[in-house]
């Protein structure tokens, strides 16, 4: 091992590096078989601290830091200028740390780690990005966080999520034409309080009818990201039939702010909001839709019958099975002409049958339990008409399983007998709209097949609701805001989550990364910082962790190792 100079060119000149090298010999010559740079020769003075940590020997002590996950999300906070546009929103004059920069941390946990504003110092602590937003280092308390969110009331929600929208589509180059909408529900633990009108009691998704609850709904572009374009918070018991109309105009006014054609726009919904006055204010305003109608409807019911042997294949499904549709005109809802088609998928059908035959087998269960431990065994269990209304309210609860499963009651001696079959007729009936849709649309010019695809699109927006019940990330729940405004903000903050989680997978997919969004959340989460201590007043050495191909691709797409390691 020895020291030696080298003379190392570059774009403006050389510099002279003292390197160490190592010679063995080879075919009876002396040959260098290594070497490593130690320094500029010219700065060995400067170098010395550095060169006594390299050349110690002693061991560092090595500490782990999230890296990948919470800095591709920043890297998309960023392209998107989101704090910009908050902060454009808002008119902060008091000094303090903007708004925008509070709000694109509490998107980046959100996105990534999910946990009480109690412990956000705690989280932001154990990541590095301090370096990004020095100013929360000590910032990120409870209040400070609270009245952060003060500032987003309803109309500065709409006015950011507005800019952002046209941000999408004129910098991202993001130009939709087919939009999925749908509205859910979130049950709360709220207790009725003069401060907050939006929870209230309501049809919950969730069966938890006890507790009061807050509706949102949310319209999402027809891709393979579902990007959020609109969303709205509103009262747990309005009906999802009565809100649609009203976020017809909100859907109306987002279209113009970012400048889509109405007529080229098409909506995506089901049967939950129909009503003659949407379908009048959709016509109107000249946009098209594609929604699921009900069968029991006048004009549906007599596709029920109609043979599949009528019906044409649209396509056949990965595996195996046919789609099938028959189509007809109707002048359904509106007067005018339009598109009714009557979809059959066998496994849809398979599904039901199952589903039926369970239920069925269930309520059997429950009567041949309830004869054999409770019926003849105290004196109300001898009343014909209390063991009666038992069955009906208790056992076949709904009025297809009475007419699945027709029971007798009658006296025998002093004890009653209950008997009781499976009606095959009406389990025929039952059966007769299984496995099938009826798609009401005016793109009347579409084939077939693409009216039910995108009627089928649907589960995107479906899919979005999963996310903002993931209990590990972006999750609405649990929700521990009572006022309206906090809450309005606290489900903005999961809206903006969504939104920056689908574009960071979106430009993946772009660059040609094709895996599922949680396989791409899930490895860059396993990227990590690693800090080299030794012990010494210099800084730790930084790098990351080993990474499998696919993480270095991403690292080298989002480009996280230029702007964001030190």
């Amino acid at each position: 091992m020895y020291l030696f100079d080298k003379r190392v060119p570059n774009r403006t000149g050389s510099y002279t590096y003292l390197c160490l090298g190592h010679n063995k010999w080879v075919d009876g010559k002396s040959k260098r078989v290594w070497e490593s740079i130690i320094c500029r020769k010219d700065k060995i003075e400067e170098s010395l601290p550095l060169l006594k940590r390299k050349l110690s020997g002693r061991p560092p002590t090595m500490e782990a830091r999230p890296f990948g996950l919470e800095y591709a999300l920043l890297s998309i906070c960023e392209e998107i200028g989101l704090a910009n546009i908050v902060n454009q929103c808002i008119d902060k004059r008091d000094g303090t740390i903007p708004v925008g920069e509070y709000l694109t941390v509490l998107v980046i946990n959100r996105a990534s780690t999910l946990n009480s504003k109690s412990k956000m110092q705690q989280w932001f602590d154990k990541t590095t990005l301090a370096r990004c937003f020095p100013m929360l280092a000590s910032s990120l308390t409870p209040q400070n966080i609270w009245n952060q969110m003060a500032y987003l009331d309803q109309a500065t929600i709409r006015a950011i999520e507005s800019q952002l929208c046209q941000h999408l589509v004129s910098a991202l180059k993001i130009n939709p034409d087919c939009f999925l909408f749908d509205p859910t529900n979130f049950f709360t633990y709220i207790r009725d309080h003069k401060k907050n009108t939006i929870a209230q009691r309501g049809h919950n998704k969730k069966k938890r009818t006890e507790l009061r609850q807050i509706n949102t709904s949310l319209m999402v572009t027809r891709d393979e990201c579902n990007l959020p374009m609109m969303h709205e918070t509103y009262e747990g018991n309005v009906p999802d039939v009565t809100h649609f109309k009203e976020a017809i105009l909100r859907m109306e006014q987002r279209f113009k702010a970012i400048g889509l054609d109405m007529p080229a726009i098409t909506i995506v919904f089901d049967k939950g909001n129909n009503s003659k006055e949407a379908y009048e204010m959709l016509d109107k305003e000249s946009i098209h839709f594609v929604s699921s109608v009900r069968p029991s409807l006048t004009k549906v019911k007599p596709l029920i019958g109609i043979p599949l042997s009528t019906y044409e294949v649209l396509w056949t499904k990965d595996n195996g099975t046919d789609v099938l549709g028959y189509r007809v005109t109707t002048d359904l809802y509106l007067g005018k002409v339009n598109t009714l088609i009557a979809t059959f998928d066998n496994d849809t059908f398979a599904l039901q049958e199952y589903n039926l035959e369970k239920t069925i087998a269930t309520a059997e269960t429950a009567l041949t339990t309830f004869i054999g431990r409770q019926l003849n065994s105290k004196p109300q269990w001898k009343d014909k008409k209390k063991v009666s209304n038992k069955i009906n309210r208790d056992i076949l609860k709904t009025k297809e399983l009475r007419a699945l499963i027709p029971f007798s009651i009658t006296k025998t001696g002093g004890d009653l007998l209950v008997e009781w079959n499976v009606d095959a007729s009406a389990k025929r009936d039952a059966l007769k709209g299984a496995g099938k849709s009826f798609i009401f649309t005016n793109q009347n010019t579409w084939s077939t097949a693409d009216i039910v695809k995108t009627y089928r699109a649907q589960k995107g927006v479906e899919d979005q609701f999963k996310a903002f019940n993931n209990r590990n990330r972006i999750s609405v729940m649990p929700m521990y805001h009572w006022t309206d405004q906090k809450i309005r903000a606290h489900v903005f903050i999961s809206m903006l989550a969504l939104l920056v989680s689908n574009l960071l997978y979106r430009k993946l997919r772009q660059h040609g990364i094709d895996t599922s969004n949680e396989t791409c959340i899930e490895e860059l989460r396993g990227i990590k910082e690693i800090h080299a201590h030794y012990n010494d007043d210099l800084p730790p050495d930084i790098d990351l962790t080993r990474m499998s191909s696919l993480q270095k691709l991403m690292v080298k797409i989002l480009d996280l190792k230029r702007k964001y390691l030190p």
